[in-house]
């Protein structure tokens, strides 16, 4: 293979130029009133060039060649290998042919400075597609993220970043021991519900977060551009590691149909590339999501929303923020989410509610805590999950299901009984799960239910909802300000499904946020530190 860029003529590269949400109501309004003070319309850093000058094919490597100072020079040329941009050329000096050589990966990847670039609602098919298309070459090819349940952006990162279990599902949640709701527009500017954030060097203005719904392109322009300054003022500081926390890819995937979510995430690449060229190659990224975004095809329309405590009303429960006698239920609605959650009085009390909630068409799968384990529901289907350990300190799952087969795991649980890795009683960890069902529509359901429901936060709802594909529920007030095109929370793979790729060593795929974290320490030599 070789290492020089085949040869190009000052004339030939100038003949070859082309011609050519998460968020209240009350918080809402609290950032509209700053919008006149948001400058959010600043122009993002400099663009990267939508096509090479010249691309030439030699053998089986493709070489793009950049004229970025518009000098009639050549300034910077990349090899594509095996899909993979693996050769990096830049001048030895001012003015001079690019001939100096960045080889990619690095052998050593932990000796050159880290990003850890994380997104908020990526769908893993949105990034495999724009890989497919060619965007994204600096890395290696995306691998299938299973995010935690309930698919929240606190709940997920607090994994990644060992800062769990999250206080609550969002920032306003139900604590039983206080028996009241939190004050979650106050929690939430307070950053009260996301404990990782600490470790994080660039986080979005907590009263941007309610803007950037109503104009997710330009908050999003504006994070690009701050996010570079973070970078390059860190880096140059002698930072080993950068973490940079964009949030508003949240809104372009709420708001935005799928194909304008595409060109939103070309500017990223372009990102990207500006970056690593400016940094001459001396750079590794590790980029992810915190979880995948469900934009169903309802031919123009927009979700809809559902009026949850309605539903309870007429079914005769009473729907309060105290738990003080049977029949009490407590809902929680903050942000715009796929995912619903209740608090009951008593366990009979989530008994009825379960029966009347599983028969509804705008719920998927409903799980109730039953002592110890997780009770799922569909509306032709029933089983439980259980936890167990294996001896070693670890944790097993197992599904049992007691009417029809309501997520469709038969086949799965045979497989893994097969395989030997299942127990006699019906247990597998949680690795196996998520290898044997990394691409199920519902993907490593048992460990993922049984932990959002018991370990992941402190609220530990009694019900909680996975609703289908055209509806949500959440603040009534935020809601009519809006139309969604997409959204998550919920149990299935639509919002599952995320993606996570390194400009170094690929990920194994499928894989959970432990073993990011993992890969992170092994091959980066990355742990968590607090930045704040």
């Amino acid at each position: 293979m070789r290492d020089n860029p085949p040869a190009t003529k000052r004339n030939d590269l100038i003949a070859s130029k082309p011609r050519g949400p998460a968020v209240t109501g009350a918080a809402f309004l609290i950032a509209l009133a700053a919008m006149v003070g948001c400058r959010t319309g600043r122009p993002a850093a400099a663009v990267w060039p939508a096509h090479a000058e010249r691309v030439i094919q030699s053998g089986p490597d493709t070489y793009f060649e950049y004229d970025l100072d518009a000098d009639g020079r050549l300034d910077y040329v990349q090899r594509l290998h095996e899909g993979y941009k693996d050769r990096l050329y830049f001048p030895r000096s001012a003015g001079g042919p690019p001939r100096e050589v960045v080889t990619r990966p690095a052998s050593d990847p932990s000796r050159r400075p880290l990003l850890v670039l994380l997104l908020d609602g990526v769908a893993y098919e949105r990034m495999r597609g724009l890989y497919d298309a060619g965007r994204f070459r600096l890395f290696r090819p995306p691998a299938r993220l299973i995010s935690v349940f309930p698919t929240l952006t606190d709940p997920a990162y607090d994994v990644l970043f060992g800062t769990g279990p999250t206080p609550g599902y969002e920032a306003e949640y139900f604590d039983r021991a206080a028996n009241r709701l939190s004050d979650g527009v106050g929690f939430y500017l307070r950053g009260g519900n996301e404990r990782w954030a600490r470790y994080t060097d660039y986080r979005l203005n907590f009263l941007e977060d309610a803007v950037m719904y109503l104009t997710p392109r330009s908050v999003y322009g504006s994070e690009l551009r701050r996010a570079r300054e973070v970078l390059d003022r860190r880096l140059k500081a002698g930072a080993p590691s950068v973490v940079i926390y964009l949030l508003s890819t949240d809104a372009v995937g709420h708001m935005l149909p799928p194909a304008e979510i595409d060109v939103e995430l070309a500017r990223l690449d372009a990102w990207v590339e500006r970056t690593v060229y400016e940094w001459r190659g001396q750079i590794e990224i590790v980029m992810l999501a915190d979880h995948g975004m469900s934009a169903p095809d309802l031919a123009g329309e927009h979700l809809s929303l559902w009026d949850l405590p309605r539903v309870l009303r007429d079914a005769g429960f009473r729907v309060t923020d105290r738990l003080e006698r049977p029949g009490d239920v407590v809902v929680p609605l903050f942000g715009l989410l796929d995912l619903a959650r209740l608090h009951t009085y008593d366990a009979a009390t989530r008994r009825q509610v379960s029966e009347v909630l599983r028969q509804r068409d705008e719920v998927e799968v409903l799980a109730a805590r039953d002592s110890d384990a997780v009770r799922v529901y569909t509306k032709t289907g029933a089983a439980v999950v259980r936890c167990c350990t294996d001896g070693r300190g670890g944790l097993l799952y197992s599904f049992e299901a007691t009417e029809g087969d309501p997520l469709g795991l038969a086949d799965a649980c045979a497989a893994l009984r097969v395989a030997g890795r299942m127990d006699a009683a019906g247990f597998a960890s949680a690795r196996a799960w998520l290898e044997a069902t990394g691409e199920h529509a519902f993907p490593a359901a048992p460990p993922r239910l049984w932990d959002g429901l018991f370990s992941i936060s402190r609220e530990q709802p009694d019900v909680v909802l996975s609703l289908n594909e055209r509806f949500y529920v959440g603040s009534g007030v935020f809601s009519r300000l809006t139309r969604l095109h997409g959204t998550h929370g919920g149990l299935q793979r639509r919002a599952t499904e995320t993606f996570v790729m390194t400009t170094s060593v690929a990920v194994p795929s499928p894989c959970d946020l432990p073993a990011v974290r993992d890969h992170l320490d092994r091959e980066f030599g990355w742990e968590p530190t607090p930045r704040r």
